[in-house]
């Protein structure tokens, strides 16, 4: 996305969240190029270190700056990618059905077309991985999180925890417990659209055989229903035979 560098300008210095809400840091300087368009920000993370964040990865939500995960942004990436380069090897198959263009032009783009789709099924496959990686760190940090809060629990009841530090910190964990839940179902639901889109990028053949085959028998039983019915003789026919 493009943003202008007046756009964040009055709010260097201020808290800087993920989309689940969780706190990235301080966004502490931007980086522009001469046309004024932001190409990275600098967050300070947790006075330990400053991280640079590309713009592709920042997003404006009821006004407020908001960085996308790197997975997420990884993997929505290479969908549109895929998701793009299906839809134009379709469209060249209904170019090459015209017979206006000469075949070896079309032969060229299918063929680019195709070493396209397979470095972005290389890709796709990658960012899998990704996703599955961050699914499996969410299960241990629910888990670390569980161990947490039964420790919490355990020194609340035992008196060795006041009523104010028990919920101040039960907010704080539970807080980060529905932030990790949401981001895992939000990880399951791209990794299903990215093997969805794997799916059909792996075999069109199969998608366009399907519509075909529904599309020619469609064909055939208006053709048999546009026929007239055979005409077939009532009980009170007469049959005439004539001998020789």
């Amino acid at each position: 996305m493009e943003l202008k560098v007046e756009y964040i300008s009055n709010i260097v210095g201020e808290e800087i969240q993920d989309e689940y809400g969780r706190s990235m840091g301080f966004l502490v300087s931007i980086t522009g190029d001469i046309d004024g368009f932001v190409k990275q920000v600098e967050i300070k993370v947790a006075d330990r270190s400053v991280e640079r964040i590309p713009v592709e990865r920042l997003r404006v939500k009821d006004g407020k700056l908001m960085i996308v995960p790197e997975w997420k942004y990884e993997a929505i990436k290479v969908i549109e990618s895929l998701d793009r380069a299906y839809r134009r090897r379709k469209a060249v198959e209904s170019v090459l059905s015209q017979g206006d263009i000469p075949g070896e032009v079309i032969e060229t783009m299918k063929r680019r077309l195709t070493e396209e789709i397979k470095r972005l099924r290389v890709r796709a496959e990658e960012v899998k991985s990704i996703i599955r990686a961050r699914i499996n760190e969410i299960d241990d940090e629910t888990l670390r999180l569980s161990s947490a809060i039964a420790n919490l629990q355990v020194l609340y009841f035992s008196g060795e925890v006041g009523e104010k530090g028990y919920t101040h910190g039960m907010n704080q964990l539970r807080k980060l417990k529905n932030i990790l839940e949401e981001e895992k179902s939000d990880a399951k639901k791209v990794l299903d659209r990215l093997e969805k889109i794997l799916e059909i990028a792996r075999a069109p053949e199969k998608y366009m055989k399907t519509a075909r085959h529904a599309k020619e028998e469609k064909h055939a039983k208006r053709e048999v229903e546009a026929k007239p019915p055979a005409r077939v003789p009532s009980d009170d026919s007469i049959v005439v035979k004539i001998e020789e």
